[in-house]
């Protein structure tokens, strides 16, 4: 039998949980455009570094663990698909934490 106590804990965490959830959202492509294309961003996650996707589609990085690369960035529906020299293609979603902060599951960056 769950006590009162429980109760509200359970209570307490749902409404953490549904708040989380409210902030957080999946940018359509066009929205990803809109606050990345022409931006430089420093990130952070399993390494850092600085990573610029730049207006005519070309991207560039710069890792604490990876080095420098360039490549380019495009757009598949809502997931944005990176290749950079001699990486296959990546492709995938990227969520907004809040605000300017936005997450790809694995790495973290704030566009200012």
């Amino acid at each position: 039998m769950m006590t009162f106590c429980n109760r509200m804990l359970v209570a307490a965490s749902l409404v953490t949980l549904a708040g989380t959830a409210a902030q957080a959202a999946q940018l359509s492509g066009d929205e990803f455009v809109a606050t990345h294309a022409g931006k430089c961003f420093t990130y952070t996650g399993p390494s850092s570094g600085k990573e610029c996707y730049n207006t005519d589609g070309t991207a560039t990085y710069d890792d604490a663990s990876y080095g420098k690369n360039n490549g380019s960035w495009s757009i598949r529906g809502d997931q944005v698909c990176t290749r950079y020299r001699g990486e296959g293609l990546s492709c995938g979603p990227i969520t907004r934490v809040n605000g300017n902060t936005y997450t790809d599951g694995e790495y973290t960056w704030t566009i200012n």
